[in-house]
């Protein structure tokens, strides 16, 4: 008579636990998959699923499984710096919406962000969900699970990270958030100049004018027509960000 053992595989769960570390940093840090409106039951269980998944493929290291608390640390870390290219474009949409908002004279209005759950002005927020929308529509939320897949290829569960890997290019990619926040605001910034310049010019030359009650309507239409025609451009600006990783073997 064959007896069933009903023993707990103690040795797996582990090596889950561990794979699960990395996996969460990665796509709870990620857009879409890390939205804070997704309810936490589904993406803690999306998390472990997808590590149980993965420790199929990923072979057994029982010398990493002897030191969890040197392994977890760098496990994070990994997961963090997998997205961190695609946050770093988030971010810099976040500031040219900011930029937009000052320019445009949105900037006293204000609504919740869904990525920050803070408050942020209106352009910010249409930013962060155009980013969505770019995501899904150039499928960079599939290439999240590409990326994960194949560090395992290159930093294995036990493996060590040095900070000459990843530091410098890391500084070197925040340096985007910048750039393509003005890169976002600029046609917009121009085009304000200009009336700004202009009206001021008018005033000048006929006072009686009162150019308050001009300048914010006509500040608002050109600049959103201005942004409208600029949208075209954004992907191309944010798309080298998309596609960036900032840990290197």
């Amino acid at each position: 008579m064959r007896l069933i053992s009903l023993s707990i595989p103690y040795l797996y769960l582990l090596h889950v636990l561990i794979i699960s570390v990395r996996v969460g940093a990665t796509l709870l840090f990620a857009p879409i998959w890390g939205y804070p409106g997704l309810p936490q039951y589904f993406r803690v269980l999306l998390v472990f699923a997808v590590a149980a998944a993965i420790s199929v493929v990923i072979p057994f290291n029982a010398a990493a499984l002897s030191n969890p608390e040197l392994v977890f640390p760098v496990e994070l870390l990994i997961g963090l710096l997998l997205t961190m290219g695609i946050r770093i474009a988030f971010a810099g949409l976040h500031m040219g919406g900011q930029l937009v908002s000052y320019h445009l004279g949105f900037s006293a209005v204000q609504a919740i962000d869904p990525q920050t759950q803070n408050r942020s002005t209106l352009m910010s927020n249409y930013f962060t969900m155009f980013g969505y929308a770019l995501v899904l529509a150039t499928n960079q939320h599939h290439l999240i699970f590409r990326a994960l897949a194949d560090s395992y290829t290159a930093f294995p569960v036990g493996a060590s990270v040095a900070s000459s890997q990843w530091f410098g290019a890391l500084i070197e990619a925040s340096k985007q958030i910048f750039i393509i926040g003005w890169k976002i605001a600029l046609p917009v910034f121009v085009a304000s100049f200009v009336i700004e310049m202009t009206i001021g010019f008018i005033s000048r030359m006929q006072p009686q004018i009162n150019t308050m009650v001009v300048t914010a309507p006509l500040k608002i239409f050109v600049g959103i027509v201005i942004l409208g025609a600029s949208m075209t451009f954004v992907p191309r600006v944010i798309a080298s960000m998309m596609d960036t990783m900032v840990l290197r073997k």
